[in-house]
């Protein structure tokens, strides 16, 4: 037979089922963290900076090879 706070509900000896749900929560909460950090680092990395102008992201893609120097000039010659 079972007696008074043997695990019996939600709140028995000790909280049992309860603190599992809190572990299991708490667990799922880091993880959230975790892979919101990993996104928020990556936007950083492959975005311009929000106040770049145009000219500086022509600079920028000319510098990774993304663009052409004729193709850089043409940019610089439309910006100015």
């Amino acid at each position: 037979m079972m007696g008074y706070g043997h695990g019996f509900g939600m709140f028995g000896s000790g909280g049992g089922s309860f603190m599992m749900i809190v572990v299991f929560l708490l667990i799922g909460f880091l993880v959230y963290l975790g892979i919101k950090s990993q996104n928020k680092d990556n936007k950083n990395s492959s975005q311009p900076v929000a106040g770049s102008n145009a000219l500086e992201i022509a600079k920028s893609r000319l510098a990774k090879g993304e663009i052409t120097v004729e193709e850089f000039e043409q940019i610089k010659k439309n910006v100015m």
